[in-house]
């Protein structure tokens, strides 16, 4: 049968990897409809060839996440030629790669019923807040969410290792450092917990015998991990809020991976509504901004119940 041909894309100097797509056609020459004189007309226009495709995937994946993976890619650029062949091997590798990373949405959904969307629009992956309104501090950068499930928390939650399988040790290492915000997702109970601070990089079996019934195992079957702390305990969320899907719209039921720095700055502060600690610390600001005695916000405060006041 007819080989699958995959494309990836690139934007120039962007050192990310955008998409990948299979190619569904031929490639069809189409004459380009600004030269109007034919005979200018050229079989070297890079661009009077048309195919089509079928999108897979689009995220951004750092090209040296990309290299890490596939260590024999080779990237077109600008000033070399738009296109680069690879090996099937190469191809496999870095569309693994592709697979694990978070799902990104480029760009704004458009059915042509309204005006086209505006040239900014690039998503920001959901309605960012507006200027001024009060968010909850974290440390500035990309955050991420790890997976659990009912049987894995506790322990999760009681040593402060937080893991993922081996397949996403790239992503992890890219993502974190020390002082990123972490967040605790239980798939068996479709729950979100936070807020985590992580106090390592992501590292390679840091306890091996984590979530493995042989206490005597030298590798974890979650063996990229990262120590974390508790950086401000709040009830979960449900999976199903709709605030939090909004946040993470673009990332379809996927909920474990890499998080924008927007994403994980209100995701972190729809929890700290969760518990009250939101007000507190728009209570603190305004109190500072007033010059009054006010007691600096706890770093932890205990999870509150939110009931709704009488009308």
């Amino acid at each position: 049968g007819r080989k699958q041909v995959m494309l990836f894309f690139t934007v120039s100097d962007s050192r990310h990897i955008q998409a990948a797509s299979l190619l569904t056609s031929q490639a069809v020459y189409q004459r380009h409809a600004d030269i109007a004189d034919e005979n200018k007309m050229s079989d070297q226009d890079p661009f009077c060839y048309r195919i089509k495709l079928e999108c897979y995937r689009t995220t951004e994946l750092l090209i040296d996440t990309a290299l890490e993976a596939a260590p024999d890619l080779l990237l077109p650029t600008r000033q070399t030629q738009y296109c680069q062949d690879m090996s099937p091997k190469t191809g496999e590798s870095l569309m693994k790669a592709i697979w694990n990373a978070p799902l990104v949405t480029l760009y704004e959904s458009w059915s042509g019923d309204e005006d086209p969307p505006s040239p900014d629009a690039v998503l920001t992956d959901f309605r960012a807040p507006p200027i001024g309104e009060m968010v909850w501090p974290v440390t500035p950068g990309p955050g991420f969410i790890f997976g659990c499930s009912s049987d894995t928390m506790d322990e999760c939650l009681g040593r402060g290792i937080f893991g993922l399988p081996a397949h996403m040790k790239a992503a992890a290492a890219a993502a974190i450092v020390p002082g990123t915000t972490i967040f605790l997702f239980n798939v068996t109970d479709r729950l979100l917990f936070g807020i985590f601070e992580a106090l390592t990089h992501s590292k390679l079996n840091i306890e091996p015998a984590a979530f493995s019934k042989n206490p005597n195992a030298t590798s974890s079957p979650f063996p990229a991990q990262v120590r974390v702390r508790v950086s401000l305990e709040c009830p979960p969320l449900e999976d199903t809020d709709p605030i939090l899907n909004d946040i993470l719209r673009s990332r379809g039921r996927s909920r474990i991976g890499a998080l924008t720095a927007a994403q994980t700055q209100a995701v972190a502060s729809l929890l700290a509504s969760q518990c009250g600690a939101l007000s507190y610390m728009t209570d603190y600001q305004k109190g500072v901004e007033e010059g009054a005695r006010v007691r600096a916000p706890p770093i932890a405060l205990p999870p509150r119940k939110i009931v709704p006041s009488a009308k």
